[in-house]
């Protein structure tokens, strides 16, 4: 009799297509239509669209299951909880606005458990440099380093069970140094795409 062979699977979907060229990775180019339109309108209106929030989410995840199916599925719907969870307490503190928080979510949709924490640590990092340069320009760089120190100091004593929440500046204190965060978020989600 004959020997059973194992059948080699069926080569899993990916995510490009070919338009007359190379292949073109559509979540990449949705992720970076979404974060350069939220950076855009961000720069120009201080302002990130549902729009561009809620359309980026609903696209990522369309994306992901048509695709990848379900278990690509999973995966952007965990990288947006994360990016959810480990932003919306800054909302809620206002130290971050709405629409950054779901803009990172969208974020989160299009890259996963893994690649919303590389995009999540990148943005913060660009977001620092951006604020450092806004301060510099504004020439209030002092300021902002003790108002950063002042909101470290107020978060660390409240965790530890004192501290007043009121006194720690956030994005509605006068005089506050803000920055269109919708730039750092773009940056860091691309960097998260090239990781």
């Amino acid at each position: 009799m004959g020997e059973l062979t194992a059948r080699p699977s069926a080569p899993p979907q990916e995510e490009t297509i070919r338009i007359g060229g190379p292949p073109v990775d559509l979540s990449a180019v949705g992720l970076v239509l979404t974060v350069a339109f939220g950076a855009t309108f961000d720069v120009g209106t201080r302002r990130i669209p549902n729009f561009i929030t809620v359309g980026g989410l609903a696209v990522a995840l369309v994306l992901r299951v048509s695709i990848g199916g379900v278990d690509a599925l999973v995966g952007g719907l965990l990288g947006a909880l994360l990016a959810f969870l480990l932003t919306f307490p800054l909302f809620m503190l206002k130290g971050m606005g709405g629409g950054d928080v779901k803009l990172l979510t969208a974020v989160g949709a299009f890259l996963g458990p893994y690649g919303t924490i590389v995009a999540l640590l990148a943005t913060a990092l660009v977001g620092g440099v951006l604020a450092i340069v806004v301060s510099l320009r504004r020439k209030r760089l002092g300021e902002s380093l003790a108002g950063t120190f002042t909101v470290m100091r107020g978060l660390a004593l409240k965790a530890i069970g004192g501290g007043d929440l009121d006194a720690v500046p956030t994005l509605e204190t006068k005089n506050a140094v803000t920055v269109p965060y919708g730039v750092a978020i773009a940056v860091g989600a691309v960097i998260a795409l090239l990781w």
